[in-house]
């Protein structure tokens, strides 16, 4: 009866771990030439899942597993659909809380890279602010993968309060702006300072600065204002699963 007992609580969570992954990818572009710069890949769950949620949904010992499946899935998508014949980089999200060694884990995705022929200097790693990290887990992963040669990317930048601290212990490549920002840029004076502070911080530190989340057109016309030409969103191109998408034409004004 316990060895029955064992099985029926097993199967779960082999279906959990082998369950193929759908990535589809959202290009960042440079709204100043109309040139595409990175694809991100965006988790695609059969019911409109954000991976946050569908993570949740899943047993907690196998969540390191997924996200090491999460970022393979879109290394290998990203193959199929042809980006290693475009100079461009591809975006893949890092579930931080899901891993325990650092090092170990940097090691092991220049391991798999390198098995996929897929270009260390041209995958970045984004760390979400969502996360709450405190600075020196933070700091041990951003610098693991970027001795390694990856890329570090700052993402939803805004969305909580330590991102500003953060960057005191470590400099990424690139910071990404929260969408909640981009959202509130038109109607909000303080999210305004927001951003123009960290435009200054990122012109001096010579870190990239990408707009998350662009949906209209005053917002596009905002972010350009502003100086910020790097954006990805909606009113750009939407996510298209594997296909890696063109941007739409945009009168400037």
């Amino acid at each position: 009866m316990i060895a029955e007992q064992n099985v029926v609580e097993a199967a779960p969570k082999a279906i959990w771990s082998t369950r193929p992954l759908t990535m589809a990818f959202q290009p960042v572009v440079n709204t100043n030439t109309n040139r595409i710069t990175a694809f991100e890949a965006v988790f695609n769950s059969a019911d409109g899942q954000c991976v946050a949620d569908y993570a949740a949904a899943l047993p907690e010992e196998i969540l390191p597993t997924f996200d090491l499946r999460c970022r393979i899935a879109a290394i290998e998508q990203a193959i199929a659909a042809g980006i290693l014949d475009r100079d461009v980089r591809l975006a893949v999200k890092v579930m931080p809380a899901y891993i325990g060694d650092p090092e170990a884990d940097a090691e092991r995705m220049l391991r798999i890279t390198r098995r996929l022929g897929f270009p260390n200097r041209r995958l970045v790693f984004e760390f979400s602010e969502r996360d709450d990290l405190e600075s020196v887990k933070m700091t041990a992963l951003v610098k693991a993968y970027q001795n390694r040669g990856f890329i570090a990317a700052f993402d939803d930048f805004g969305a909580a309060d330590n991102g500003l601290a953060l960057l005191s212990h470590f400099t990424p490549d690139t910071i990404k702006l929260a969408p909640e920002l981009v959202h509130r840029l038109c109607s909000s004076w303080s999210r305004r300072l927001v951003v123009e502070k960290v435009v200054q911080i990122t012109q001096r530190n010579n870190i990239r600065l990408i707009a998350e989340g662009v949906e209209t057109r005053s917002e596009y016309d905002r972010l350009r204002s502003l100086g910020v030409p790097l954006m990805q969103g909606d009113f750009i191109a939407a996510p298209q699963v594997g296909r890696l998408p063109s941007p739409m034409p945009i009168a400037q004004g």
